[in-house]
């Protein structure tokens, strides 16, 4: 068995352009966990070395349940590396482009997940600066986590720049970032914004087909009205999402906590109305005699759900979740059954052209037989721009078998 410090490698969980990504048994405790190795193609390049260290003090400076875990950071063999949490889930990439079918309160849920934890990372001065449906991963246990900080601005340090280049995903980045401007708080809400109109509708909000026809929706047009796009939505929901879009960040909500508690009342009114209403439903009565229907429902599902009686199961469940909207292990079941019945990843979205046609012309530069100088800075940009094109995973694995 192939060892790492004191890892031991039990496989391949994937390869990007910031290195490789492997399931590991930490030897020490035996913890399995993921283990990120920066590429030593990239080594060198101290923006990539600064971006990868950037990851993990931004992640070191938080502990929440829905942001992913960073257990250890170090360089071993020459190599930097960082041993994270080990997540079972889908993206909400994948689940976006697979059209998944999943219900409007289970959808707000895990927007209401996203915002405690990105208001949580607000609260100990962390801004996470690159939002997108990517980093966003909804776990087997219908729990959201976030991930990739490696772009985050940390309160009292410098940020991580390129001359030449906006840092973050266009498709989804605030107004103002695209004009290079200081991002807060405020560029994560709208940001945010972007990922749940396309977690609500199917369709980005901005999405011109070159990179300059998208930054320049973003800072002078509005996108499609959600109800254009999706009318089955609530207006109360589809206004909270246009407000956090607003281009003015003095004009949008100021602050993800506002968002996540807009959106929570929304979730409570669902589930308390067996999703017919947004509306403010009759609180039930509380007390130990609910606490104990709640669990009895739970049960209840839980046998039908291991018998393999689905209907059943979902109607105790949803029974459950009208007594208490926050009913983790109900909440639960229905996720698993949800994904029971959806199989298959998604193939990742094109490029645009204009980042196709860079992509391309870096790749050339890069070639192996190209200068070192030249190619490790056209290694860093795709990094930066492309980071899950499988053509930059070859062109690594190529130069490294020839180096």
């Amino acid at each position: 068995m192939a060892t790492f410090g004191r890892y031991e490698i039990l496989g391949k969980l994937g390869e990007g352009a910031m290195g490789v990504v492997y399931r590991a048994r930490d030897t020490a405790i035996g913890r399995v966990v993921a283990l990120k190795m920066l590429s030593a193609e990239l080594g060198a390049e101290d923006e990539l070395h600064a971006r990868f260290r950037r990851e993990a003090e931004a992640i070191g400076r938080l502990s929440h349940p829905n942001i992913v875990t960073v257990y250890d950071l170090g360089e071993s063999e020459g190599q930097l590396y960082m041993a994270m949490e080990l997540l079972e889930g889908d993206d909400l990439r994948a689940l976006i482009e697979r059209r998944v079918d999943i219900p409007l309160a289970d959808r707000v849920r895990i927007l209401v997940q996203i915002c405690e934890a990105i208001a949580y990372a607000h609260s100990r001065g962390v801004v996470h600066r690159d939002i997108k449906p990517a980093n966003i991963v909804v776990t087997s246990a219908a729990r959201v986590k976030i991930l990739d900080f490696g772009l985050a601005r940390v309160a009292t340090r410098a940020t991580i720049t390129r001359k030449g280049m906006i840092l973050g995903t266009p498709d989804y980045m605030a107004p103002e970032q695209a004009m290079g401007k200081a991002v807060d708080r405020r560029s994560d809400v709208f940001s945010s914004g972007s990922v749940f109109y396309e977690f609500l509708t199917g369709e980005k909000p901005f999405k011109g087909k070159t990179l300059h026809a998208v930054l320049f929706q973003i800072i002078q047009e509005e996108p499609d009205p959600v109800l254009t796009l999706n009318p089955e939505l609530p207006t109360r929901l589809a206004a909270l999402v246009h407000r956090m879009l607003v281009k003015d960040p003095e004009k949008r909500y100021q602050s993800m906590d506002e968002v996540g508690r807009d959106l929570q009342d929304i979730h409570v009114a669902l589930r308390r109305s067996r999703s017919r209403s947004v509306l403010p439903q009759p609180v039930p009565p509380g007390g130990e005699e609910v606490r104990a229907r709640v669990r009895e429902h739970v049960i209840r599902g839980r046998g039908h759900f291991e018998a393999g009686r689905a209907e059943a199961a979902a109607e105790a469940m949803t029974e459950a979740l009208v007594l208490d909207p926050g009913c983790e292990d109900a909440a639960e079941v229905l996720w698993v059954m949800l994904k029971s019945r959806h199989a298959g990843r998604a193939e990742p979205a094109p490029l645009d052209p204009a980042t196709e046609e860079r992509v391309q012309a870096l790749l050339a530069r890069a070639a192996p037989g190209t200068p070192e100088t030249q190619a490790r800075g056209a290694l860093a940009e795709l990094a930066l721009i492309a980071p899950d094109d499988g053509r930059l995973v070859e062109l690594l694995r190529e130069r490294s078998t020839k180096g």
